[in-house]
């Protein structure tokens, strides 16, 4: 039978179909297999069920080129994928003396001796080639069969990426043997894709023979991408895509921070390090968030001075100085007492900027005159303080997250402008 599906992925978990678990796999691995030009045509969540897991490897296998199943390869009761996918494949499971030596010199590493229930992690259909685990000790392995590859990993995704990397990439390439695409992201920030998709029609319409162009909403604002199969002329696509980026800037202004996967707090660091300047934050309503972002670039110790989280009252008046007179008379989510956070963090740290954020971020909280969402954030700086306020849609962690990147978003005009 031919195939007519490429590679399809099988994520196994009842969390992730109750939701206590978001998946990250598809898009991990969309992204990976595109750089050598093969497609994700599907995915599939299926329930931590031995049979219904060896019934989808097995009906999917007669029309998939490749498979990806992730998840259930650890020692407990539950972990029943790899005795699933051996159903599927119609095969049984042999015990593999090396790679049981291997996970107790795992344990060994760390002074502690493997349990017996560990001894299934050591069992493979025969004929598997093992995927290594630099990571867990939950070894992978991949099998042909019927002209179809299934591949089986761990699911922490710490885990599963770099096997996916280092193993299973390649041999995906041995057998579609195809030319890479051709892949440039552009990144915008400050702007939503409805007021950013009138702006830049035209210019998709221009580039549309060349590449697909798509956009890809974030919180932040839009990554606009550009795929083309390179078919031996890359330096002309290379060519095109400089000349889409130049016109891009040209419409788009500063809202462009970037290209490639640079998160845009890191492009806000390099800004701060080439100009010589410092940070100190003040949260309330993000919590810390802001802070997290920041370092989760290495090398941001060379800007970021401080981050305070003043969540009380008392703690926005004990540490970055807020009046006691302020709060009382204006509440801590006002323009005010925004404006003295960002001003008192900066004067105590002695940082070039500012930054603070106080708000309503919900479920609860909310009054008709400050509702949730309500927000205020703001940039103190030596020409003063630039304070902005906006009731931000979305749940708890949306509102955060969003506040967070709009905080950032003001000290990045300001870098950008200056």
């Amino acid at each position: 039978m031919a195939k007519t599906s490429e590679v399809e992925i099988i994520l196994v978990g009842n969390e992730l179909l109750k939701g206590e678990r978001r998946d990250s796999h598809a898009q991990f691995i969309g992204n990976l297999i595109g750089t050598i030009g093969v497609r994700l045509t599907r995915a599939h969540i299926v329930p931590d069920d031995r049979e219904i897991i060896g019934d989808t490897v097995r009906r999917r296998m007669r029309s998939a080129r490749a498979i990806v199943v992730s998840g259930g390869l650890g020692p407990t009761h539950d972990d029943i994928t790899r005795e699933a996918v051996a159903d599927g494949l119609g095969a049984s499971l042999e015990f593999r003396e090396d790679q049981w030596k291997w996970i107790v010199g795992v344990f060994s590493r760390f002074n502690k001796t493997p349990h017996e229930s560990n001894k299934r992690q050591a069992y493979f259909p025969p004929g598997s080639e093992v995927i290594p685990n630099a990571l867990g000790t939950a070894p992978g392995f991949m099998i042909e069969k019927d002209g179809c590859l299934v591949a089986v990993l761990p699911g922490p995704p710490r885990e599963l990426r770099p096997m996916m990397e280092s193993t299973v990439l390649d041999k995906l390439q041995s057998i579609f043997r195809r030319d890479p695409l051709f892949t440039e992201t552009f990144r915008t920030t400050g702007i939503g894709e409805s007021d950013m998709t009138p702006k830049v029609g035209p210019l998709f319409a221009n580039f549309e023979k060349e590449f697909v162009v798509s956009s890809l909403p974030h919180l932040g604002g839009v990554d606009v991408v550009l795929t083309a199969r390179t078919d031996g002329d890359l330096k002309k696509l290379k060519k095109r895509a400089d000349k889409f980026e130049a016109s891009l800037r040209e419409i788009l202004g500063a809202h462009v921070f970037g290209k490639g996967t640079r998160s845009f707090q890191a492009v806000v660091g390099d800004l701060l390090i080439k100009r010589g300047e410092t940070l100190g934050v003040s949260e309330s309503l993000t919590g810390g968030l802001i802070g997290k972002n920041l370092t989760d670039t290495p090398g941001s110790s060379a800007y970021l001075l401080a981050d305070v989280v003043a969540y009380s009252n008392e703690s926005k008046v004990e540490f970055v100085g807020v009046r006691k007179a302020s709060l009382k008379k204006h509440g801590a989510v006002s323009e005010v007492v925004c404006r003295e956070m960002a001003a008192g963090i900066r004067a105590r740290t002695d940082a070039t900027y500012g930054l603070a954020t106080t708000g309503i971020a919900g479920p609860d909280g909310g009054t008709k005159e400050k509702p949730v969402g309500l927000t205020y954030f703001g940039l103190a700086s030596g020409d003063g303080e630039e304070i902005r306020h906006r009731v931000f849609p979305g749940d708890r962690i949306t509102i955060r997250e969003r506040v967070a990147y709009a905080t950032l978003y003001l000290l990045y005009r300001k870098l950008t402008r200056v």
